[in-house]
């Protein structure tokens, strides 16, 4: 009996060990975990454990914790004297992908003030300057885009509102990044 508890709690921690280098997806502590389950002692489940697998345990919550700290997901544009300036078409998406995931990992809203830009960083402030009303609007940049060539790049509805892009569906724009 002693033995099928202690195959039973094996299995499930091996699933544990699996479980968790899939969701950190991280090779060292997949390895660190595994020679943790190669080194086990075996001990009745009521006997108090010993300080080499406290001290296991202690290194698994502290490498566990180091692995889920929060990394931020974008690097802020360094300040600039000069920043950079782009001036071609710009184009708008709304209803068809409002509620999906967009590359930065976020979901899209189509009322938020929000652009696509096939290189900036995520979370980077950009000027949209509408050059045939001289309208603009700052959006941040969360999504990669747009696709179409000589289109620099896709604002969000609202964006696309402000800008009086609604009619024409695109328009010749300067970006700016601003922030």
């Amino acid at each position: 009996m002693k033995n099928i508890k202690t195959i039973i709690s094996l299995k499930f921690f091996i699933g544990c060990i699996l479980l968790s280098s899939q969701l950190f997806g991280n090779v060292a502590v997949a390895d660190y975990l595994v020679y943790q389950v190669n080194n086990v002692q075996h001990y009745d489940i009521y006997e108090k454990p010993s300080a080499v697998h406290q001290q296991a345990v202690d290194n698994f919550r502290e490498v566990a914790y180091q692995e889920a700290a929060y990394q931020p997901r974008y690097q802020p544009v360094p300040e600039q004297t000069n920043r950079p300036q782009d001036i071609g078409r710009a184009s708008y998406y709304g209803t068809q992908y409002h509620g999906r995931p967009t590359a930065s990992g976020e979901t899209y809203d189509m009322y938020a003030m929000t652009a696509a830009h096939p290189n900036l960083p995520f979370g980077t402030a950009i000027r949209v300057t509408n050059l045939e009303n001289g309208q603009s609007v700052i959006v941040r940049v969360n999504d990669r885009g747009p696709f179409k060539p000589g289109r620099i790049v896709d604002v969000s509805q609202a964006a696309a509102e402000r800008l009086g892009l609604i009619l024409n569906g695109t328009a010749n724009v300067q970006v700016e990044v601003v922030g």
